[in-house]
Formats: structure tokens, C-alpha cells, sequence
């Protein structure tokens, strides 16, 4: 969620809090509602409980979530300059040819892929540069000894590679589940229109309570929405780990071809 769109949202939640508040007070009478406030405080201190917990569970979830995608995104740029090393070990051409597949590959990544990813879309020659890699690197036929040692160390490498990239394109579709956002928003609009069954002898004290309580939970919501998907929305991942293995594979020796 963009960061535009949840601060009018938010604050369309906390009008909407409010202008409930005002409705209940002019509907219900003063009386009515404060000879209820002991029981109405006990079922809201278990009610808030309860939410809190769950609104807290889903916090954490989503941290968690997000956090991993970045380890993700690191982890495929680091096996992606572990090929690239390896294959400057290789023979001409092979290796070389290797070098300049896995520069284009970071470049797509970078330039193409990483917009595309925030519109839930993948690029496919990101796909075709990968299975180049792969292709070369199970092609090549070492001849010595000297040679068997980065050639297997290129092929492990490209495995995690891949794998890697499936992480990270499988994170990026993956958010809390539909039922759990609806359980969430009704367990929110829930626990601001209990409070309006307390009756209080300031209504201004009312008020600010209800708005409190309405800015708390729009803003832990927004911040869980913002997590949620980690490669589009307000809280974005961004490719600096794979902009920063292409700085070095463009000052390297590649970079005079």
C-alpha cells in the first residue's frame, strides 16, 4: 500500500471513529450508556486483549516476512558475484562468455525485472540469461584437474542461484491471507465501536479517546500493509545488493570488452 493512499485512509478511519461517537451520543442517552460501563469494561478489556494479541501476531509475521525477502534478495546477489568469480578461473571462452551472461543477467534484474516486481510481474529474459548460465556452465568440459575444481564450484553455485531467484519471486507474491485482513479490519472497527458504549461525563474526553484508539489501529494496520507484499507497496525492497555485485562486475576486467 502506498503511503499516500493509507494516510487518506487512515484518516478516513479515524473521521468515520468519530463521527460514530457523535451518532451514538445524540441516539443514546448519557444514562443509558453509563450504567453499563462496568460490564462494558470488562468484555472490552478482554475484547482488546485478545485483538492486541492477533493484531501483534500479524505485526510480527509480516516483520518476519519482510526480513526474509531482503536475506533472499542479498543471498541471490552474492551466489550471482560467486559465478562470476568462479568463472574468471575458467578458460577462454567459456569463461568470459559466462561473465558477460551473468552482467546481463544483473542489469535485467536491476533495470527491468525489479519494476516489473512491483506490478507483480517477472521478466522472462531474466529466466533466458539464467538458463544461458546454467547451459554453459553444464556444457563445459574440463580437461584438467585444475579445471574440475571451478567448474564444480560453478555448477553449485548456480544452483543456489536459481534457487535464490525462485525465493525471491515467491516471496514477492506471497501477503497474509484474504480472511485474516478481514478478521483483522472487522476486529478493528469492532473494538472502536465498543468504546462507544461507555458513558463519560466529557464528551471532548470521549472523543479524543475514540480518535486515539482509531489512530492506533489504522497505523499498525497500515504498517502491516505496507510490509505485507515486500517488492511493491510503501515499504519497498529495493535492489541495492544487486546494483551493488554489478558496480563491481562493471569495474572489473569485463568492463574493457
Amino acid at each position: 500500500m502506498s503511503t499516500p493512499i493509507g494516510l487518506l485512509l487512515m484518516c478516513i478511519y479515524m473521521a468515520l471513529a468519530v463521527g460514530g461517537l457523535i451518532l451514538v451520543q445524540w441516539s443514546v442517552p448519557f444514562a443509558v450508556r453509563r450504567q453499563h460501563n462496568d460490564v462494558a469494561g470488562f468484555i472490552y478489556a478482554v475484547l482488546g486483549v485478545v485483538y492486541a494479541v492477533l493484531l501483534g501476531l500479524m505485526v510480527v509475521a509480516v516483520w518476519e516476512a519482510w526480513d526474509a525477502a531482503v536475506a533472499t534478495a542479498d543471498q541471490e546477489a552474492t551466489e550471482l558475484a560467486e559465478v562470476f568469480w568462479v568463472a574468471d578461473r575458467m578458460p577462454e571462452p567459456e569463461g568470459r562468455h559466462i561473465q558477460e551472461l551473468v552482467r546481463s543477467y544483473a542489469r535485467v534484474v536491476v533495470n527491468e525485472e525489479w519494476p516489473l516486481m512491483e506490478k507483480g510481474k517477472t521478466s522472462p529474459k531474466a529466466w533466458d540469461l539464467l538458463d544461458e548460465v546454467r547451459a554453459e556452465l553444464q556444457n563445459f568440459e574440463p580437461s584438467t584437474p585444475a579445471q574440475q575444481i571451478p567448474y564444480e564450484q560453478g555448477l553449485e553455485r548456480m544452483h543456489e542461484l536459481a534457487d535464490a531467484r525462485r525465493e525471491r519471486l515467491l516471496e514477492a507474491e506471497q501477503g497474509l491471507p484474504v480472511i485474516l485482513w478481514v478478521v483483522l479490519i472487522v476486529g478493528g472497527i469492532v473494538v472502536v465501536g465498543f468504546t462507544y458504549l461507555f458513558g463519560l461525563d466529557s464528551t471532548l474526553i470521549h472523543l479524543l479517546m475514540v480518535a486515539a484508539l482509531a489512530l492506533i489501529v489504522s497505523l499498525v494496520l497500515f504498517t502491516a500493509a505496507s510490509l505485507d507484499f515486500p517488492f511493491r507497496g510503501g515499504a519497498t525492497i529495493g535492489p541495492d545488493a544487486m546494483e551493488q555485485v554489478l558496480g563491481k562486475f562493471e569495474n572489473s576486467k569485463l568492463s574493457d570488452l
